[in-house]
């Protein structure tokens, strides 16, 4: 079970990684995109916490880009 948690997380900070660029002030996003990004952003930072069966996360919805 540890592990599928540890996998979780992994795929949780990668995507947190992956939309890292979304919060430079220079990102050319909308203050309404920018904000779903974050949006999203907390969403996966809650994951682990807000999960009950780590085999079956309920993944945020990633907004357009």
């Amino acid at each position: 079970t540890e592990q599928i948690w540890e996998g979780l997380r992994y795929t949780r900070n990668f995507l947190l990684a992956e939309s890292d660029w979304t919060q430079l002030t220079d990102n050319g996003l909308t203050d309404s995109d920018r904000s779903a990004w974050q949006n999203y952003r907390t969403e996966l930072r809650n994951l682990p916490a807000n999960t009950i069966d780590p085999s079956k996360p309920d993944w945020p919805e990633k907004p357009s880009e």
